[in-house]
């Protein structure tokens, strides 16, 4: 006897729910591995581990996930962030489409960030300048009103999944801890690397380090480097 498949619709999920499964699966399209929880607390200034933990037993609990124990960066995606937007469109085909208000972000849904120009994975290349506009799925967002986007070029970050052609989603910020990824202005041209601040006999200096073995860091006077912003984001086309 053919077993019976479940018509149940899909649990939806809440907005902070979605976006971190659609991180999630970003991450695991761009870099093939999950996210770490270090990863997913710093791309949403969660407060702790227990936040996480407690997002991926709700996504868990509603079907979207499954965790696979004793692995690190294991987690199973069952259904995509997308999933219950395709199932109510498949249960309301008929014009008018499904009940108002149960789509919680209409397909195709992006937003337009401003591309500023291209940024240095290498040596430093261009002057940050306005330019131009590009479409950005609203997961990958956190303060939209602060979020540029500029191009890489070069491979010093590749160790980081980080390659020629991508675009990088930046936060504008002025500070950063050491380990961060951000964009340094140096001399009016932008580079992303690793950041690290450290004094010694000389004054307090700034190391911009490579994600690349063959690279070395560039070092600098922290007076010499201006912060533009964290990357919090990257997006690849294919």
């Amino acid at each position: 006897m053919k077993k019976k498949t479940s018509s149940l619709p899909l649990i939806p999920l809440t907005p902070k729910e979605r976006s971190v499964l659609g991180f999630i699966e970003h991450q695991l399209m761009v870099t093939g591995v999950c996210p770490s929880y270090q990863e997913i607390r710093d791309h949403f200034g969660l407060a702790s581990f227990n936040s996480i933990q407690n997002y991926l037993k709700q996504l868990t609990g509603k079907g979207y996930i499954e965790m696979v124990p004793h692995q690190k960066r294991a987690i199973r995606i069952l259904h995509s962030a997308n999933a219950v937007q395709e199932d109510l469109l498949r249960r309301f085909p008929k014009k008018g489409g499904p009940p108002r208000g149960s789509l919680l972000q209409a397909p195709g849904e992006s937003l337009s960030l401003p591309l500023l120009g291209r940024v240095a994975a290498g040596q430093p290349i261009e002057r940050v300048k306005a330019n131009e506009f590009i479409e950005v799925p609203p997961l990958l967002v956190k303060k939209p009103d602060s979020t540029f986007v500029l191009e890489v070029e070069g491979d010093s970050m590749i160790d980081d999944g980080i390659w020629d052609g991508d675009y990088l989603l930046i936060q504008e910020q002025k500070t950063a801890k050491n380990g961060d990824i951000i964009v340094a202005s140096v001399d009016d041209e932008a580079t992303v690397k690793r950041f690290y601040l450290k004094n010694d006999n000389k004054g307090a200096m700034v190391e911009l380090r490579p994600s690349n073995p063959r690279l070395k860091s560039m070092w600098y006077p922290s007076t010499d480097v201006e912060i533009r912003g964290l990357v919090c984001g990257l997006i690849r086309r294919y």
